[in-house]
């Protein structure tokens, strides 16, 4: 069972999801500071208890914090649900990832693909960081806002996005073609590589490959960075 350790996102989740929330864990000595969450889960219908430091410690895994929110596993979206959904969409705005690692970069991704209204991210089950307790934190809580599938297949699910005219553009450094220069106002799904960047196959399922443009001689930028600029350039450019 996952833990959520920072104020700010377990305040989200209680509110916006107190179904997904299973307790409200709270250090002894610290019931001042952490009242505001005690109220909201005695609103929301969440349980919660003051524990001693040693209980807590033992039970969270953490001797740094002072509050903790028990939440159910995440639930992951089913890839046909998310096909039918997205075809239902005028202009839906997705992220497909090719094996991202690092559950601190995912976390990363999560948190950005919120805050820059991405309707959906694409993972796949294999070579992937699933959905875990450090991407959670590290997202701040925004798993609980978005849809995350994970899918047998990523080459075969970029076929079944494009049969639904969703422009797949990859992302690669040594493209031609400057993510500014393209038309970002329809269906989009950006397509990012892992640490290891994209792979060949998953490359050429891309409809076009297209780079950040960045310093000739320092052009690499970390997976979840240039995932930040990237799906801040769609939402600038839908905004227009």
């Amino acid at each position: 069972m996952p833990f959520l350790f920072n104020h700010n996102a377990i305040s989200d989740v209680i509110a916006a999801h107190p179904e997904k929330a299973r307790r409200l864990l709270v250090r002894q000595g610290h019931e001042k500071i952490c009242q505001d969450l005690i109220d909201q889960a005695r609103k929301q219908g969440v349980p919660y208890r003051i524990v001693p430091a040693e209980v807590f410690t033992k039970k969270c895994g953490t001797s740094r914090s002072h509050v903790c929110l028990e939440r159910d596993d995440f639930q992951y979206t089913d890839q046909d649900d998310l096909l039918k959904k997205l075809g239902s969409m005028d202009a839906p705005f997705i992220s497909a990832f090719d094996g991202v690692k690092d559950p601190q970069n995912l976390g990363n991704i999560v948190r950005t693909s919120v805050c820059l209204g991405v309707d959906a991210i694409v993972i796949p089950k294999d070579r992937s960081c699933m959905v875990n307790e450090t991407v959670a934190n590290v997202s701040r809580g925004a798993v609980e806002f978005i849809e995350v599938a994970r899918v047998t297949n990523l080459a075969r699910y970029l076929d079944s996005l494009k049969k639904l005219g969703i422009f797949c553009w990859g992302l690669d450094e040594h493209a031609r073609t400057a993510l500014w220069e393209i038309d970002l106002k329809g269906p989009v799904c950006l397509v990012m590589g892992g640490e290891e960047g994209l792979r060949r196959l998953t490359k050429e399922k891309c409809d076009d490959i297209v780079r950040i443009p960045a310093n000739p001689s320092f052009s690499s930028l970390n997976v979840a960075t240039a995932y930040a600029v990237a799906s801040y350039e769609v939402m600038k450019r839908r905004q227009q």
